[in-house]
């Protein structure tokens, strides 16, 4: 008979005692893991001690931390983070607009501690962000029309990503954890009628200055036109002029030449009368003339051998 069925209560001890070293064994390496936490890169962790009531420096990833089985270890994310949002406001003529905004920043590693300290549950984004957000775009929206918002976006869009930034930056309850701020105004939205009320406005302005271009550019060709008229009817005063003055001084050389005969006007209308047969037939070369039954010969074209 074994020393078992002789005496079964060793037997029972025995078992009792491997049952008691696995799960000293299991609660010892729980126990271990629970001491040990591992930060991940982009990640930091602050360590809360209940019973000291105290909260360490942030320990930054990639990396890892012993710390006691009461301590509580909170994980929190300092690398880019972002908070996007569509903003209701109202314009100075009352009319609601959407603003579509995305907001980018890091945690300052040196104030995550005060800003988990501030908030605990890790929910500034929708208690202070949004907040901040929602409070100055709508003091700044109401200080422009709805058109101004239009024409002036840029500087509604400067003006509301600068305000932004500084109150972010001022913020008590922040601490100061928000750097590397970036701000996005993605859109600014309108009612549908308002918007087709714009595209109507606009086409009609295209159609406008369209038709003022059109009435400017009549005119200019009408005054073209009427330059052109009057500069060709000018010379064409002046070479009469010109030419008569040229008739006057030629009829007035041959007078010259010839004398006082008497027949001073016979001689000028039959210079006029030469001059225009030499227009309406400058190819004769001589005229025969007959003058009281006796031929005269008279030349048209005087260069004419």
């Amino acid at each position: 008979m074994s020393e078992e069925d002789r005496f079964p209560v060793f037997g029972f001890a025995r078992i009792g005692l491997v049952v008691l070293l696995i799960v000293l064994v299991v609660f010892a390496i729980i126990f271990a893991l629970t001491m040990v936490v591992i930060v991940g890169v982009g990640h930091a962790v602050v360590l809360v001690d209940p019973i000291a009531k105290s909260t360490s420096a942030p320990i930054l990833g990639p990396t890892y931390a012993v710390k006691a089985p009461w301590v509580s270890a909170v994980d929190i994310y300092y690398a880019t983070d972002s908070y996007e949002s569509t903003v209701p406001c109202f314009s100075s003529d009352q009319l609601e607009m959407q603003i579509g905004i995305l907001i980018r920043w890091s945690l300052n590693p040196a104030k995550i501690t005060e800003l988990y300290n501030n908030y605990p549950n890790l929910n500034y984004k929708g208690t202070a962000i949004e907040s901040i957000l929602e409070e100055t775009i709508r003091l700044i929206t109401k200080n422009y029309t709805a058109l101004e918002t239009i024409e002036f976006r840029d500087v509604v869009r400067s003006e509301i990503e600068t305000t932004v930034i500084e109150e972010l930056q001022i913020e008590p309850s922040l601490a100061g954890a928000l750097m590397r701020l970036e701000f996005d105004l993605k859109n600014i939205g309108y009612p549908a009628k308002y918007t087709s009320a714009i595209e109507d406005k606009l086409v009609a302005e295209q159609q406008q200055i369209q038709a003022d271009f059109e009435r400017e550019k009549i005119l200019i060709l009408a005054n073209a036109t009427a330059q052109e008229i009057i500069i060709k009817a000018s010379g064409e005063a002046q070479a009469k002029v010109i030419e008569a003055n040229a008739t006057r001084q030629a009829i007035e050389l041959v007078l010259e030449s010839v004398g006082q005969t008497g027949n001073e006007t016979r001689i000028a209308e039959l210079y006029l009368w030469v001059q225009t047969l030499q227009r309406i037939a400058p190819e004769v070369q001589i005229l025969i003339v007959g003058t009281d039954g006796t031929p005269v010969l008279i030349p048209t074209n005087p260069t004419t051998p």
